[in-house]
């Protein structure tokens, strides 16, 4: 029986509607949990059908980071809507969105699952160890800030990206912290964040 040969559009709404089913699976049962069997079932297809568009499920998941950081980016240019730059309240709620959003997929991953993806040599799971990993990050943190007012001109780029990591990875090892202080934990450090990189009267 020959594969089913899906248009352009339909293999994007299918993409789409498994990427969306398998990340509510994902928060559900984690990772490991999430088959492929569920997240096919979640969303209304026949399991073949998943591997016409994924090889693994460290693939689908690397395709789910992929797909909310396009939405991010989407929003950040809603949110410009054609100006130049941002306000400052705009850009320290966007800054927030990164890490604290319920719609980001690396709250609901573990070590280990973030290990499997490194070991599925996943291109969203970039470490240290890759040559242009601090120059990557950045470029990305310039791009954003440059599009954001009040910005201080000695703002240092890897503190910042540093305390980013530091609460990406509270998230992921929330099991370790006092979780009930872990909100307001990360509110005291967003406040450090956003003192060093807005001016004071900004």
């Amino acid at each position: 029986m020959s594969p089913k040969i899906f248009s352009i559009t339909d293999r994007e709404e299918l993409r789409v509607k498994m990427l969306d089913a398998g990340f509510e699976l994902i928060k559900q049962y984690g990772m490991t949990h999430a088959s492929v069997e569920k997240i096919t079932q979640a969303a209304g297809l026949g399991k073949s059908t998943f591997y016409n568009f994924f090889s693994s499920k460290e693939e689908f998941v690397t395709g789910i980071m992929e797909y909310q950081r396009d939405r991010v980016k989407q929003h950040f240019e809603t949110l410009l809507n054609g100006r130049e730059k941002m306000t400052v309240a705009e850009g320290k709620e966007y800054l927030k969105l990164i890490v604290f959003s319920q719609n980001s997929i690396y709250q609901y991953l573990t070590v280990e699952d973030m290990e499997k993806l490194r070991r599925a040599s996943s291109p969203e799971c970039v470490t240290p160890d890759d040559a242009d990993y601090d120059q990557r990050e950045a470029q990305i943190l310039h791009g954003l800030l440059d599009h954001m007012e009040g910005v201080r001109q000695d703002v240092d780029l890897h503190v910042v990206a540093n305390l980013i990591k530091i609460m990406a990875m509270a998230k992921v090892n929330r099991e370790s912290l006092h979780t009930d202080a872990l909100d307001r934990t990360l509110e005291r450090i967003y406040e450090l964040m956003f003192s060093l990189i807005f001016k004071e009267d900004a």
